[in-house]
């Protein structure tokens, strides 16, 4: 068995902390008040982030902080001085999502631990080997790798692997999905993700046929259950796994208690001289399912499990099946429950009813056999009030334990010695000597404390063991416990014991001082940072709008993004000046042939059409064979330019002769500071982000850019079309039509069924795909359309505008792409007219009946 990985655990305040802490996590991970992934969590200001960081460290405990959220050029701003003081507070490593907040942190504390957060979506062994390369020391990797993925990133990306175990699962890739923010303008990417998915749809098809039954099946299709791994620890282990992760900065602290100890626990198990005993499993995953529970799974751990991954009728917390009711009497108010698990006062319970949905009750007296009772067992019929329309055979539910949430409150309230670290105490007393009290610890080293004054001859007590026992004993606030106790003297000493206690504290004060001290760094070099932040940029604003409007870029390319021959011939023909040829796949296959790669390129020469071959918006390592013969195939082709939104694709690409690298906005450029970290990877050119607001675009091409040195003219932005919301490897088709689990595969629904939608509680209609690796694409029901803001967007100065027409059919390119010929060529030669505007608009109400939306153009995100 290998070394055993960290576990780390999560804290949205500073009750959680010490509930990690106390029951057994060697990190955990917070978020300071700024700048992180969880910000409806109570989060930690910098004074109380410093009282955590010394709590912490006192106990051997890491802590590390998350900066996992997208910066404008203005936040970037205030970055550094945001980091400095976590780092002169004693964090021991950040958690980033940004490229170009990990640009700024790396320049300014090279020596600084940084984290890849899941949200950077790393999911191959290329991707983080190229983060290692960058100075990343770990990568939270997706969750949707299985365990030979991730054994494979930690053997080969030279880089720590992190991975989620327990706690809520996205249902889509992190850091990739848009729903929250283009739905109400709440961000995932920002920290405030309102969670659409776990609201109810239906699966129709075009005529807005139900294809699910809601009532059978359930309504909540996007929501998956929770991960748990218990069972998996070993294998997770031995895959090389350096740290497990529980996810929950907006749980409680009883629910951290509760997850991190049964997880200490198991762990623990592991070890060569510990024996799991008999019951010990299932216990941990009773108390787990008690705590908090959508229903478990192993995520993608074991494979794709399809429906097995989802909690379709209940989006939110079932508690522990605990019995059926056997009768009700709706006249007293009383019911009877044939019970499987025990049941007390204070409890809280749920029925699942026949009709009329759920009703739960806290219980307040409780019988069996007609005598009241603090707690029922299981295999006995309790009784208890409940006014409500039960029905013999309802399951009920035991949604809070009061008994499970006293003992995880007293875990961080009023710990015992279970985690504290022991002490051998040395005491020196004489008569006419300070007496002094050394403590030591394992690793060997002693704080040391002196009485104020001599010790004097005792008359009645003197310092004895059973005296000094006592008094050194008392350790309660300290992360020690007194273990062994020597004596030194002529056992005739006294001093007041208020100054044994000074000594004490004396001594405790120095021993944490030196255990603390291995987690110390250097103080931040002025000098260096002065430097570095000149070199960033981040002094002043370097580049003023005339300097900016001199070098702009004339008349922006027209470039529309395709799948397939006949799309792309239409395309070709609406004059447009360059063509991105998508290899997703987003109708169930490849969308060339093999053999369309030469001629499709072809076409494009003979039309003067500039081509970027689109690849895949990511893949995992046992898609790399597929995704490198892609590649190979379309350079042998002619093909030298590639359009990539993962970083993973860069090394292989980077081995090809004469190749030009551009980025999709999947690799998030929200700041110019990103758009230099790409372009030190060799990356040619970026499409911006869709989250951007008009404002922050022009803070972006004004200063952002040019302050990275970065011109405008090397970027792009998507000006219409349909936005994707999110992309999972879970298939709603294939789960729910094609009855797909983790040991039957799909039966190809999604080829019996071209036209699919989801459908939410307002009958708008989520346009489905599923790509040619299986995996969903969730799409935004209104288009985006920024017609009208051309010749704001022109002044910007980006090189490209973007029409995304990858789901499109050859109709739709051939109404859209001319009207936006005509409107760009309108604006750059100043002949606008708002007239002319209005019947463009009316023409493209035509081609989606759905409607429109100008996305975050001037509402932005929070």
């Amino acid at each position: 068995m290998k070394q055993l990985p960290e576990l780390l655990a999560p804290a949205g305040s500073m009750e959680a902390l010490r509930a990690a802490v106390e029951n057994g996590a060697d990190a955990v991970y917070l978020g300071g008040k700024r700048f992180g992934a969880r910000q409806y969590a109570s989060n930690f200001d910098m004074e109380e982030l410093r009282e955590a960081v010394a709590y912490s460290h006192r106990r051997n405990v890491r802590i590390y902080v998350t900066v996992n959220t997208l910066l404008d050029d203005e936040e970037l701003d205030a970055l550094p001085e945001y980091i400095g003081d976590l780092y002169e507070a004693g964090v021991d490593a950040v958690i980033v999502q940004d490229m170009g907040a990990l640009r700024v942190i790396r320049r300014l504390l090279p020596d600084w631990e940084i984290h890849a957060s899941t949200q950077m979506t790393t999911s191959n062994v290329e991707g983080a080997r190229l983060l290692a390369a960058q100075g990343v020391n770990r990568v939270v990797l997706a969750r949707e790798l299985t365990l030979d993925d991730i054994a494979q990133v930690a053997k080969e990306s030279g880089a720590e692997v992190e991975v989620f175990v327990h706690g809520a699962l996205c249902i889509g890739y992190s850091g990739q999905c848009l729903m929250s923010s283009l739905i109400g303008g709440r961000s995932g990417n920002r920290g405030r993700c309102a969670q659409p998915c776990r609201l109810g749809y239906g699966l129709v098809d075009d005529a807005g046929r139900e294809l699910v039954d809601r009532q059978k099946v359930g309504q909540h299709l996007l929501s998956p259950r929770d991960i748990m791994t218990l069972d998996l620890l070993p294998e997770l282990v031995q895959a090389g796994v350096r740290s497990l992760k529980i996810e929950g900065r907006m749980k409680r602290p009883e629910y951290v208690a509760t997850a991190v100890r049964q997880y200490r626990e198991a762990l623990d198990r592991l070890a060569p001289d510990r024996e799991a005993l008999p019951g010990q499993a299932a216990d941990a995953e009773r108390a787990l399912r008690q705590i908090f529970n959508r229903d478990f799974s192993a995520a993608y751990l074991r494979g794709n499990p399809g429906r097995e991954l989802m909690s379709y009728k209940r989006p939110n917390n079932r508690g522990l099946f605990l019995g059926r009711v056997t009768s009700a009497d709706s006249r007293r108010g009383q019911v009877s429950i044939d019970l499987e698990e025990p049941l007390g006062v204070g409890d809280e319970i749920e029925a699942w009813v026949t009709r009329g949905g759920r009703t739960a009750v806290k219980v307040q007296r409780l019988w069996v056999a007609g005598e009241t009772q603090e707690q029922a067992l299981p295999g006995e019929e309790a009784f208890v009030e409940w006014r409500g329309n039960l029905r013999p055979g309802d399951r009920i539910f035991k949604i809070h334990d009061e008994a499970l949430e006293a003992r995880a409150r007293e875990s961080y309230q009023r710990p015992g010695d279970e985690r504290r670290f022991p002490l051998t105490a040395h005491v020196r007393a004489y008569v006419g000597e300070p007496v002094t009290v050394e403590f030591r610890d394992a690793e060997g080293r002693s704080g040391r404390g002196s009485s104020a004054e001599p010790a004097q001859e005792a008359v009645k007590r003197p310092l004895t063991e059973a005296v000094l026992q006592e008094q050194l004993g008392r350790l309660g606030n300290t992360p020690f416990r007194l273990d062994g106790l020597t004596i030194e003297g002529d056992g005739k000493a006294m001093i007041p014991l208020s100054q044994l206690n000074e000594a004490r504290r004396q001594a405790i004060e120095e021993l944490e001082s030196l255990r603390s001290a291995g987690m110390q760094r250097p103080p931040i070099d002025e000098a260096r940072w002065r430097q570095a932040l000149g070199e960033l940029g981040l002094a002043g604003r370097s580049a003023g709008r005339s300097d900016f409007a001199a070098k702009r870029h004339a008349t922006p390319l027209l470039v529309a993004a395709v799948e397939g021959m006949t799309a792309l011939k239409t395309a070709l023909s609406a004059g447009i000046d360059e063509v991105l040829l998508s290899v997703e796949g987003y109708r169930h296959g490849e969308p060339f042939r093999s053999g369309d790669e030469a001629a499709a390129l072809k076409l494009c020469r003979e039309a003067g059409v500039s081509t970027a071959i689109a690849l895949p918006r990511l893949f995992r390592p046992e898609q790399r064979s597929n995704v490198a013969d892609s590649i190979r195939r379309w350079h042998e082709a002619g093909a030298r330019q590639f359009l990539i939104a993962n970083l993973g694709f860069l090394e292989g690409l980077r081995e090809l002769e004469g190749v030009k690298v551009r980025a999709d906005f999947p690799l998030w450029v929200f700041n110019g500071q990103a758009a230099q970290f790409l372009a030190e990877l060799g990356v040619a050119e970026c499409t911006v982000s869709p989250e951007l607001s008009l404002a922050q675009l022009k803070a972006l091409s004004r200063h952002g850019l040019t302050r990275a040195s970065v011109h405008p003219s090397q970027a792009e932005i998507v000006v219409h079309g349909s936005l994707p919301m999110m992309v999972s490897e879970y298939c709603a088709t294939g789960a729910l039509l094609g009855g797909r689990t983790l040991d039957k595969p799909c039966d190809n629904a999604c080829r019996r069924h071209r036209e699919l939608y989801l459908q939410d509680r307002l009958n708008f209609r989520f346009p489905l795909y599923t790509d040619a690796f299986c995996r969903m694409h969730v799409m935004n029901p209104k288009d985006l359309s920024l017609l009208e803001n051309l010749p704001d967007l022109l002044s910007l100065g980006f090189k490209r505008l973007r029409v995304e027409g990858r789901t499109e059919n050859a109709g739709w390119l051939k109404s859209v792409l001319p009207i936006y010929r005509k409107a760009i060529q309108a604006a750059a030669t100043g002949r606008w007219d708002k007239g002319r505007v209005r019947e463009w608009r009316a023409e493209l109400e035509q081609v989606h009946p759905a409607g429109y939306t100008k996305g975050h153009m001037f509402r932005g995100v929070e």
